[in-house]
């Protein structure tokens, strides 16, 4: 009789230790997940801010005007790694800031994002500079293949209007005028190069050139 009032005295002490195990087991548990899922939303929140600020730039990196944006160490031996990035994953050459103004645009002048689904009209003036460009190309960076060859107009090519102003349109049909096709490349992207005299200019008159930069109009999408 004592050995079994004994018995059924300690098997509720085992099973509250194997219970008290289990509790302290899961908390450990608990937190090794805790600590695990912070690690990885870390992780996943610097690649995604890195290539952010690879792709669109930051305030420490870019310069924005409008729908415009410039990089301003692109080309330069102290250029800044996210810019380094920013142009190798273009795959393109860019010409030294020291020596040109260029601007980016993947939206248009109400911020929306270009596309090829829709038609664009580029109106500008004459910036001052030497020589500029403007071509389209992919979301990758690339130019858009299209059966008419066009892939940019400058100031060499570009037909003016009568006060000097020019106007170039972005679209997948085939119209007069200074028209750049965009075929289904899907986003766009915008590069408008501007060359400046050999003598250089100073950063003042390069931020008052940027106020010239062309507006970005949509007109309509399908």
């Amino acid at each position: 009789m004592a050995s079994t009032d004994l018995l059924n005295d300690l098997e509720p002490r085992e099973r509250a230790s194997v219970a008290e195990l289990l509790r302290s087991l899961l908390a450990i548990l608990a937190r090794f997940i805790g600590v695990l899922a912070a690690i990885i939303l870390v992780f996943i929140g610097g690649v995604w801010s890195s290539r952010t600020m690879i792709d669109r730039g930051s305030i420490l990196s870019t310069r924005t005007y409008g729908p415009w944006q410039q990089w301003p160490a692109a080309g330069r031996t102290d250029a800044d790694p996210y810019t380094r990035a920013h142009l190798s994953g273009s795959g393109t050459i860019r010409i030294s800031s020291d020596s040109a103004g260029v601007y980016e645009a993947r939206v248009d002048a109400q911020g929306a994002r270009l596309h090829s689904s829709c038609d664009y009209v580029i109106e500008g003036n004459d910036t001052g500079g030497l020589w500029w460009s403007l071509a389209v190309f992919n979301g990758r960076g690339e130019l858009i293949e299209n059966d008419a060859a066009r892939y940019v107009f400058t100031s060499d090519t570009v037909a003016n209007n009568p006060d000097a102003s020019f106007i170039v349109t972005l679209g997948r049909d085939a119209r007069p005028g200074n028209w750049l096709p965009t075929g289904g490349a899907g986003r766009l992207v915008l590069v408008f190069t501007i060359l400046d005299p050999a003598t250089g200019i100073s950063d003042a008159n390069r931020d008052e050139r940027a106020k010239l930069l062309p507006a970005i109009r949509r007109e309509g999408c399908s």
